[in-house]
């Protein structure tokens, strides 16, 4: 069952293990359906705004950097440092490294033939 509720604070602390954190939601229980501790899963809906945003399947993650490819045409492609931002439903906001109209490669079209076409694109050759 779903019940609408508006949020009234987060703690700051993400429990890293569950990847989990406490929030405090008012919640109209007409009917006294909940209970205390009880469990429940939420959804939290925010409002972002319009902004740029990269498929979870674009980015490359080397632990150090965060890379985007961007399809340069003619099977090239360009390896951007990005900066993002918030995640929200398989997507990161954007902050830096694309341009918005620019193409990105993703997993669904990042078939690449061969690996030396990858380490070429990231070491700045073409």
């Amino acid at each position: 069952k779903v019940f609408p509720g508006t949020v009234m604070s987060l703690d700051p602390n993400l429990t890293v293990e569950t990847r989990s954190l406490r929030v405090r939601i008012k919640v109209p229980n007409p009917g006294g359906l909940l209970k205390l501790e009880m469990f429940v899963n939420a959804a939290i809906k925010a409002d972002l705004g319009m902004t740029l945003a990269l498929p979870e399947s674009a980015l490359l993650d080397s632990g150090t950097r965060k890379l985007a490819f961007v399809d340069l045409g003619e099977g090239r492609i360009e390896p951007r440092e990005v900066r993002i931002g918030r995640a929200a439903d398989g997507y990161y906001e954007l902050l830096s490294g694309v341009k918005e109209g620019e193409k990105v490669v993703t997993s669904a079209n990042f078939l690449i033939d061969s690996e030396s076409r990858l380490k070429a694109a990231i070491s700045g050759k073409r």
